[in-house]
């Protein structure tokens, strides 16, 4: 009997009509995202992005890629970039973009963010050295 009710409870439950204004994209722009993709290709390829908003707190990304013969091994080579909302040391919002690419070279990103090496101030004179020891056989 308690079987039987559970049973017709369910039933009614599954049975009750469905909200006819209900938007799933709803729920993602209620939690700050305005913008959500992806793509999967029958050819491996594919690309996905999103984009956030928020006071300060807007970031996205988008990213694309494909399979690629890499020597004897096929690989995933992939580019995109990303984008978020940093702080300045007096406390602005900066904003921040890196773009990229990861291939048989490596991984290559490139912005205004990411920090550079400074120049070796001994470079010439180590190229000098090992120039000169190269040439009396040392090496």
């Amino acid at each position: 009997m308690k079987l039987l009710v559970i049973a017709a409870l369910l039933a009614v439950a599954a049975a009750r009509p469905q909200d006819p204004a209900y938007d799933p994209a709803e729920e993602l722009r209620a939690a700050g995202i305005v913008r959500m993709d992806m793509v999967q290709n029958d050819d491996g390829s594919f690309q996905y992005g999103y984009e956030t908003a928020g006071e300060g707190q807007e970031s996205s990304q988008d990213v694309s890629g494909r399979p690629e013969q890499i020597g004897e091994e096929v690989g995933i080579v992939s580019q995109g970039t990303y984008s978020f909302v940093a702080k300045d040391e007096d406390g602005n919002d900066v904003p921040v973009t890196i773009t990229w690419r990861a291939g048989p070279e490596g991984v290559v990103m490139e912005g205004a963010a990411i920090p550079v090496a400074p120049e070796d101030p001994n470079k010439a004179a180590q190229d000098a050295a090992y120039a000169a020891a190269a040439g009396a056989g040392d090496f």
